[in-house]
Parts: structure tokens; C-alpha cells; sequence
């Protein structure tokens, strides 16, 4: 059984990995953070696909998803609005969502997440 890694950032971590049938996603940041709470999740989930292509499955494999939003009351409607627009409705997966205080005061959401090939 070999692990695969992909998209190697430095010496942390890798965005993705493969072991067994599962692939883990990392936990997701934006990139351009001047967005708002839909612009910044719209990000991740386009990294996402990305993402979930690399290691050979799609967002229908998903299993299991954990978000963090910097302020939840704020943002949870509209980053759902996202997110409902996204997921296929036929393969919704399990799913947390918390309120964290984040690595950066510019970041709203982070998203890390579990599939199978």
C-alpha cells in the first residue's frame, strides 16, 4: 500500500493525499481574502474540485466535511448559500461547521474534507 501526496506545500504538508481509497483534502484557505464570505467559499470549493481531480474522484465521493468560519451568526446562511449551490444533491455528505478563530483576521472560512476514489 503506497501513499500518494500531491501538491506538496514546503516542507508542512501536503494539499492532498490518497491511502487505501480515501483522499484527504487539507484544511483549504483563500487566497485572495479582500472577498467577502461567498467570494472566499466560492474559492475553496473551486481549490476543492481542483483538489479532488488530482487525486481522481470528484466532490460526489465526498464523505466527510469540516468547515470553520471565523464569525458563524455572520456568515452561515451565505456561506451555506454557496455550498448548496456546489454539492450535488444526491450525494450530500456528513458535514461540521464551527466557529474558529482562524490564522488570519482576513480569513473567513477554511474547509478541510475526506472522500473516496
Amino acid at each position: 500500500m503506497t501513499i500518494q501526496r500531491y501538491e506538496p506545500n514546503g516542507k508542512r504538508l501536503s494539499h492532498v493525499l490518497v491511502n487505501n481509497g480515501t483522499v484527504y483534502v487539507t484544511g483549504q484557505v483563500p487566497t485572495d481574502r479582500t472577498q467577502g464570505i461567498e467570494g472566499q467559499t466560492q474559492q475553496l470549493l473551486d481549490r476543492i474540485d481542483h483538489l479532488l481531480q488530482v487525486a481522481g474522484t470528484d466532490k460526489s465521493k465526498i464523505l466527510f466535511t469540516q468547515i470553520w468560519l471565523k464569525d458563524i451568526k455572520r456568515d452561515f446562511a451565505a456561506m451555506n448559500a454557496v455550498w448548496e449551490a456546489w454539492i450535488p444533491e444526491d450525494a450530500l455528505p456528513a458535514r461540521a461547521t464551527v466557529e474558529a478563530n482562524l490564522a488570519a483576521e482576513e480569513i473567513l472560512i477554511e474547509i478541510a474534507l475526506q472522500a473516496t476514489i
